[in-house]
């Protein structure tokens, strides 16, 4: 299988700290007018410790004026994404027809049947949209009619 190698030298958001992010991918396409990068088959995202599977990726940047670097605002995965973050305190695993990530706000948008779990809390959420917010903490889950919000945990029985 041919794949393009890029590594993107970003600047986090929030702690001006270089992270390395490593990208495969079949093709590879980048459009400077818009500030896209284009990532399309058998994708391959490695962000530190964060992995993540589609079919499609789509990068969204803008150049941080006199230095010369690159500044991520947004992550768009599109078809059959799994991904694993992996946190200090807990690592969560997701899939969903599309996963949007937000780097300024820290917030992950699983859209299309949504499932999210909290590997170290033993947590499973299910829904067509499920939003969770790193920066605050919080977790929102939408469901459809035919398909209710399904939330399951363990807890120990005193009995």
């Amino acid at each position: 299988m041919k794949y393009f190698f890029i590594f993107l030298f970003l600047i986090g958001s929030l702690c001006a700290d270089e992270v390395d992010v490593d990208i495969k991918a079949d093709n590879f396409s980048a459009d400077k007018s818009k500030n896209i990068i284009i990532f399309t088959g058998h994708v391959v995202m490695i962000k530190g410790a964060d992995k993540l599977h589609c079919d499609k990726l789509t990068v969204h940047t803008k150049l941080i004026e006199n230095t010369g670097k690159t500044l991520v605002k947004q992550y768009h995965a599109v078809g059959k994404v799994d991904m694993v973050i992996k946190r200090p305190t807990t690592i969560m695993k997701g899939r969903g027809d599309e996963v949007t990530y937000n780097v300024d706000e820290q917030v992950y948008i699983i859209v299309g049947n949504g499932y999210l779990e909290d590997v170290a809390g033993q947590k499973i959420i299910k829904g067509e949209k499920i939003y969770l917010d790193e920066k605050v903490g919080t977790t929102k889950i939408d469901g459809e009619k035919n398909k209710p919000v399904q939330f399951k945990l363990k807890i120990e029985s005193n009995t």
